[in-house]
């Protein structure tokens, strides 16, 4: 074969060669195009799926998406929440308030932060504490209510001072897969007359 042959045959198959690349490189292109356009225009809700760590919590996996929230997960997390907002001490309180302001929903930040903070301030000033006993609890996963209902005690050192029948009604709202409390309301009945616990105050 004469030498220019064997250079034409050189440059067809380079150019071969680099049309395939650019072919290859176009078809990517357009398919990571198409699939972007999918992924960006489909409307399918996005589930979460929530492992719990310790079985005796739950025994399935707890999921939540933009229309559903398991009643487990709901009841979990309040209960942490009223573990936070209602066992509290001078020693506590101020923990217990910036974390369960982690929790709060931007549009009920502020009114929840100053109700907790001028609880504080009364729990410091009286040296007091209280502590909520959950008998029961009401879960409506549609709107994300939660009835807790049970006995808060308050102390004045090591003294009971109160025992009585209290129901506390949290509301959430989910932004983005996480729930966010909007409003913790405590509804105090009259106090028990079997209790022999005295209100001092």
């Amino acid at each position: 074969m004469k030498a220019y042959e064997l250079i034409s045959a050189d440059m067809a198959a380079r150019l071969g060669l680099k049309r395939l690349t650019l072919t290859m490189l176009c078809v990517s292109l357009l398919t990571n195009c198409f699939l972007g356009a999918m992924i960006t225009l489909k409307d399918e809700a996005v589930t979460t799926v929530l492992i719990p760590i310790g079985l005796n919590e739950s025994t399935h996996p707890l999921t939540v998406s933009d229309s559903h929230v398991d009643q487990d997960y709901l009841m979990l997390v309040a209960r942490d929440l009223l573990s936070l907002a209602m066992n509290v001490s001078p020693v506590n309180v101020d923990f217990n308030r910036k974390m369960l302001l982690k929790h709060a929903s931007p549009s009920s930040f502020g009114t929840l932060d100053e109700a907790l903070e001028e609880k504080a301030s009364q729990i410091k000033r009286l040296r007091a504490s209280s502590y909520f006993a959950v008998e029961n609890m009401d879960i409506d996963t549609k709107n994300l209510v939660v009835h807790a209902q049970g006995i808060k005690s308050h102390f004045i050192g090591k003294t009971e001072t109160l025992r009585q029948k209290t129901d506390v009604l949290m509301r959430f709202n989910l932004i983005a897969g996480k729930l966010q409390l909007l409003s913790l309301e405590e509804i105090e009945h009259l106090k028990n007359k079997n209790s022999a616990a005295i209100d001092s105050h």
